[in-house]
């Protein structure tokens, strides 16, 4: 899907790229549908799981930039929205995997806002998640599409935002005592 779009995808193709018969894919994956509801559940599961670590982070932000960014991780995701157009039962997965992933930083965000000195009203965790992960989601869907956008620039100014934010976010827990443990990796 990443390499050519879901709409070169079909069962001969799959059943080619892993050394198998379109009859035994069809015997596991009766249609193509069911291929790609099954791959967006395993990779939802995995991306889920590394959200949830981002944000549990100790820098909570620019882990979860780092990650929804990434065009090779989110690649994917791009495809799978742009099938779910057309695929009534991955609409229904794509879904499911997008309100989990709201939820989960939606709360998240409540506890964290504050360390960041920002007010939940002025910036409620709805608008907080649905600015971060849509741009990162814009900018990845126009570095796949080879979309001259300036994406660079509003990658770097992002960085350069949320960099200002985990300082801010450093010093706030500093003052109340708290030392945020010290980063080991750019991934979670």
């Amino acid at each position: 899907m990443v390499r050519s779009g879901y709409a070169a995808v079909s069962s001969r193709r799959v059943a080619a790229s892993v050394g198998i018969n379109a009859p035994l894919l069809h015997y596991y994956f009766p249609t193509i549908d069911d291929l790609f509801v099954a791959v967006m559940r395993r990779r939802a599961n995995q991306y889920v799981e590394r959200m949830a670590a981002a944000l549990a982070s100790p820098e909570p932000l620019r882990a979860w930039w780092e990650l929804a960014s990434d065009a090779g991780g989110a690649g994917l995701f791009v495809e799978a929205i742009a099938a779910a157009n057309h695929r009534p039962a991955l609409r229904i997965e794509v879904g499911k995997v997008a309100r989990d992933l709201r939820q989960l930083q939606m709360q998240t965000l409540t506890s964290l806002l504050d360390e960041y000195g920002l007010d939940p009203d002025e910036f409620p965790p709805a608008l907080v998640a649905a600015a971060l992960q849509g741009l990162a989601f814009g900018l990845v869907s126009d570095q796949m599409a080879g979309y001259e956008t300036a994406h660079a620039e509003a990658a770097a100014g992002m960085a350069k935002l949320i960099a200002r934010l985990e300082q801010q976010r450093a010093r706030r827990l500093s003052a109340r005592g708290r030392i945020p443990a010290r980063r080991t990796s750019a991934r979670p």
